[in-house]
């Protein structure tokens, strides 16, 4: 497995506190009961799941940010939030540190749109095991970009203290 120790550390970061997934798609087929129970007892997972975004959902967005936001740009907005799901995942990708994904069951709407988001989903997932695979590489990624963050965190802060006590010697 690549990544051994980092997958390691995630799941075991994983066990403090669930990684919390909020899924908005108007298919109520895609992203079912059966996808999220599996990919659930493969982690601390816990997963919301919404048909529509509203000006309600997109305030709970920004107030009470999740880890990871997986969005269906088509179908999925009400007017007052926006023309669709690229306003909602904009706004979130803009102003929370809510890993962004995106998908559309058509791929041609996917196109050059990375600048919206983190991670794009291109391959429609069928079946819980398409669904657990695209999870487990979409929480490796989350995982490595919250590690990077705290490892620059812990490195600016060591260095500070290093050069504060450099200076009162």
């Amino acid at each position: 497995m690549k990544n051994k120790a980092l997958h390691s550390l995630g799941k075991g970061l994983m066990k403090l506190s669930p990684i919390k997934v909020i899924i908005i798609d108007d298919v109520g087929t895609y992203f079912n009961e059966q996808m999220l129970s599996v990919a659930s007892a493969n982690g601390n997972i816990t997963f919301e799941r919404y048909r529509k975004c509203d000006s309600t959902l997109l305030k709970s967005l920004v107030s009470n940010p999740r880890d990871i936001l997986i969005m269906d740009i088509k179908g999925t907005v009400t007017k007052d939030v926006g023309k669709d799901g690229f306003d909602v995942t904009k706004y979130v990708f803009e102003n929370t540190n809510t890993f962004v994904v995106i998908t559309s069951a058509h791929k041609h709407h996917l196109k050059n749109q990375k600048n919206y988001g983190d991670y794009v989903i291109v391959d429609r997932l069928l079946t819980p095991i398409d669904f657990c695979e695209e999870m487990n590489e979409i929480i490796d990624i989350y995982l490595k970009r919250k590690i990077s963050f705290y490892k620059k965190l812990s490195y600016k802060i060591g260095k500070s203290f290093i050069r504060k006590k450099l200076l009162t010697h």
